[in-house]
């Protein structure tokens, strides 16, 4: 095994830990790498040459912001200019989902323990060499915009994330 991928696995075991106790620490709403995490989504700036970026709107967007900081921290030796797009669009994605599914009724600690669910499917993915992105992200799309969710290893619903940390001796 990788001694990085281990070292790095082992940050997202301690980052699991940390988001169980609770408060979560706040960070300013983030944004990078075409994803925006705020408490209110702006106005359409319409048909610019740019797309607008994923907005993940959350009343959790300071605790939320701050695991982006954590998970920038853990992954930024691993990226580069084409694979940040991937990896910062599948946590919002994640995000997106969990809110879909959850239908407004948004629970602080699942919200961050589904996109820190995606970070740890996404390690495995880079592990093995099969962490797939697009090198040109035109109008915003990712590769994981392609992929079944029925195909997907990180967040899929809030059983299963509690599953998934379970197997790593975490009750969330």
């Amino acid at each position: 095994m990788n001694v990085e991928i281990t070292e790095k696995r082992n940050e997202l075991e301690n980052l699991s830990e940390r988001l169980n106790r609770a408060p979560i620490p706040k960070s300013k709403d983030w944004g990078g790498a075409d994803v925006v995490i705020t408490s209110q989504k702006p106005e359409s700036k319409g048909d610019g040459f740019y797309p607008e970026p994923r907005y993940v709107v959350t009343v959790h967007a300071p605790q939320l912001s701050w695991l982006f900081v954590q998970l920038r921290n853990v992954f930024s030796v691993l990226l580069d200019g084409t694979t940040k797009i991937e990896f910062y669009g599948r946590l919002a994605s994640a995000a997106l989902r969990y809110q879909i599914k959850n239908k407004g009724n948004e629970n602080q600690k699942d919200l961050l323990f589904a996109v820190l669910h995606e970070a740890f499917a996404m390690l495995d993915e880079m592990e093995e060499g099969k962490f797939e992105y697009l090198l040109i992200a035109g109008g915003n799309t990712i590769a994981d915009d392609f992929i079944e969710r029925a195909e997907s290893r990180g967040f899929v619903g809030v059983e299963e994330t509690k599953k998934f940390f379970a197997e790593r001796g975490l009750e969330i």
